[in-house]
């Protein structure tokens, strides 16, 4: 059948902890657990979708956390961080960001600080290396579908690197979108295209969005932030309300104003260039009028078809864990099929693909076609997904691949 350009595959692997660095507060952590036991023995295990609420914020401000940590709702993080801004350093929207995902319908949080502060003193800081190895911390957490950096532009050279660190980390995963922002007082004709200069695929893991919005402090002072904490509580909220295949626009609860009204000459360029706007709607607010990755391919320019397939994919990762724990037969494989299939279904059944029968809403490998002898010596399953994300009958491919522990030499 027609296929869509493959999606970059990605192999899941199930060895090992989750390392030192972790703080583990996942409230959810418990409920997963069991999965990782069920083996194939005992019939084809049920698949459940992952979380989509769940977002991660990194910031270089002092007072965030070197590890990794959770938090459940707002109070939880004002108790736990305050992240503070030394004498003429540029301000930290970290705190803004958290609060308005919270305010906006979003999940759980992990909050994660590069360790440096952004100080530049000495000149001996690399913000860029500093978010590298706050991404690779992030890494193997699960849950994670959206990662928002508030603090992006506090170095306004160093802003293309980080979004390319943080770009190149969710396509590595497989299976997270990198919520960013303009920076502050651009102006409409100074929006380019492909900001940051991302090329694909990582920018078909990355949404942008433009202008600033006005938010009100305790106290009433009004502050100026950057959007992206907020459209991350948005489009938490639309999975909820609508699923996850739907595109995620919307209304930005708590926001007074945008920086700058645009015309619609001026909403039409940004947009055309990749740039998600959000403009002033009577009686509706600030909202989000487009959900757009920077990719200028079709097939990944819809923020929502991203998504969806990238919660399918992690779906599937967790959800075929217990094969890690069996052997690569023929059973094993007929069960993993069973499995996926049923899980599908369901989306298809649900509205979430397109077709008028599942053969043209997806298709489903795992047999001796694409698991090898060599394969089997190894100690390795795969699982290809053909999706059709866009349209019925064409098909973004991606594999699923795990490590299995009982090897058949």
């Amino acid at each position: 059948m027609p296929r869509q350009q493959p999606d970059q595959p990605r192999t899941a692997s199930t060895s090992g902890a989750l390392g030192p660095d972790i703080d583990l507060r996942d409230p959810l952590r418990d409920l997963r657990e069991p999965d990782i036991v069920r083996g194939a023995g005992h019939g084809a295990p049920f698949i459940h979708g992952v979380h989509t609420s769940v977002a991660a914020f990194i910031g270089d401000a002092p007072g965030l956390p070197g590890k990794p940590a959770f938090v459940r709702h707002p109070l939880e993080f004002i108790e736990a961080f305050s992240p503070r801004t030394a004498d003429g350093e540029a301000p930290s929207f970290v705190h803004d960001a958290v609060l308005g995902h919270f305010r906006n319908g979003g999940g759980g949080a992990w909050i994660l600080g590069t360790g440096d502060g952004g100080a530049r003193g000495a000149g001996d800081v690399d913000r860029v290396a500093a978010y590298r190895a706050a991404l690779a911390r992030l890494e193997r957490l699960p849950e994670i579908s959206l990662v928002v950096a508030p603090d992006l532009w506090r170095v306004e050279e160093e802003a293309d690197g980080i979004a390319q660190a943080i770009a190149g980390h969710c396509a590595r995963v497989g299976h997270r979108v990198a919520l960013l922002h303009t920076r502050q007082g651009l102006a409409p004709a100074d929006v380019h295209s492909r900001p940051f200069g991302l090329a694909e695929p990582d920018a078909q893991f990355v949404a942008v969005h433009y202008p600033w919005i006005t938010v009100t402090e305790v106290g009433g002072n009004e502050r100026l932030v950057p959007p992206s904490g907020h459209v991350s509580g948005m489009c938490c909220r639309a999975d909820t309300e609508q699923g996850v295949h739907t595109t995620p626009v919307g209304s930005l609860v708590g926001v007074v104003k945008q920086e700058r009204e645009l015309t619609d000459a001026e909403r039409e360029s940004v947009t055309g260039l990749g740039v998600n706007c959000l403009r002033f709607v009577q009686g509706q607010g600030v909202r989000a009028l487009s959900a757009q990755t920077l990719s200028t391919e079709a097939d990944w320019s819809d923020l929502g078809v991203r998504r969806l397939v990238n919660y399918t994919r992690a779906s599937l990762e967790q959800g075929t864990r217990w094969a890690a724990f069996d052997t690569n037969t023929a059973q094993l494989r007929a069960l993993m099929r069973q499995s996926t299939t049923t899980f599908l279904k369901g989306l298809w059944r649900h509205g979430a693909l397109p077709g008028g029968s599942a053969a043209e809403a997806f298709e489903v490998v795992c047999d001796d076609t694409n698991n090898t002898a060599e394969d089997v010596a190894r100690g390795r399953v795969n699982l290809d997904v053909g999706l059709a994300a866009v349209r019925p009958a064409e098909f973004v491919t991606f594999r699923v691949q795990h490590d299995i522990g009982n090897r058949t030499i």
